[in-house]
């Protein structure tokens, strides 16, 4: 048995818009208890339930399932927007770096140095027979970058909230900017570099607050409020340009 239904007013993955999600209801005989939900490769949801579930339990199932619903639209939609902006490593293409666009310069002199861009603070130089690694090379580069400015500010914000992680590191997963474990133990994303300072400030007290508060209590946000007042903002730009913080 195979029904389509609406369920209206869900709010967006980014949070910018109402959105509206079908989901399709396949009934079955053989299930017994269990409803489960899956989100297709197509974006078609598809919803499995024992044939004589009422209908408001299965739509109070997919609203209850909501958030996990966002979170995998919007990895979808990032998937999606980083295909669409994949750099082409060309002489003036532009990069970001700590909030600024700065575009690339191709080179061929001698004394550039090889495997590794230069930054002039104007430009981003590549040398010429580079240009064919420059994904794998400014990688790396925006990684160090990362760990060096990503540190000093750790560390400005640990001596002055009086709260130490066990160590940080820098990643490349694409499902989070920043963690902290239950060891407090922090990491986060190094596409991050790209974001403005401020931005990456929110990140780092974001996750050092998180050494007290293992959850997105009212407490916890207070705490994060009381060192970066405007949090929302911060956090609305990393929703709405996010996507663009790739290679």
């Amino acid at each position: 048995m195979e029904r389509k239904y609406r369920i209206s007013g869900l709010s967006s993955a980014f949070g910018e818009k109402r959105m509206n999600l079908d989901y399709t209801l396949l009934r079955s005989r053989k299930r017994k208890k269990t409803i489960c939900l899956q989100l297709r490769n197509d974006g078609r949801i598809i919803i499995r339930a024992p044939f004589f579930t009422p209908e408001r339990e299965i739509d109070d199932f997919f609203r209850s399932r909501e958030e996990w619903l966002k979170q995998r639209i919007r990895e979808k939609e990032c998937r999606t927007d980083r295909k669409s902006t994949s750099k082409t490593f060309q002489n003036g293409e532009l990069f970001l770096f700590l909030g600024t666009r700065y575009p690339l310069r191709i080179t061929a002199l001698e004394t550039h140095p090889r495997g590794r861009p230069l930054f002039d603070d104007r430009h981003i130089i590549l040398q010429r027979d580079d240009a064919d690694q420059g994904r794998e090379i400014l990688t790396a580069w925006y990684m160090e970058q990362a760990e060096t400015h990503f540190g000093q500010r750790l560390d400005f914000f640990s001596r002055q909230l009086n709260l130490v992680p066990t160590g940080f590191r820098i990643t490349g997963a694409r499902s989070f900017w920043g963690s902290c474990s239950a060891s407090d133990r922090l990491a986060f994303n190094w596409r991050l570099i790209m974001a403005p300072r401020p931005v990456i400030d929110y990140v780092i007290v974001h996750e050092l607050q998180h050494i007290v508060e293992k959850n997105h209590s009212v407490e916890f946000w207070k705490r994060v409020a009381a060192v970066i007042p405007d949090h929302r903002e911060r956090r609305g730009w990393l929703r709405k340009n996010g996507s663009r913080l790739n290679l």
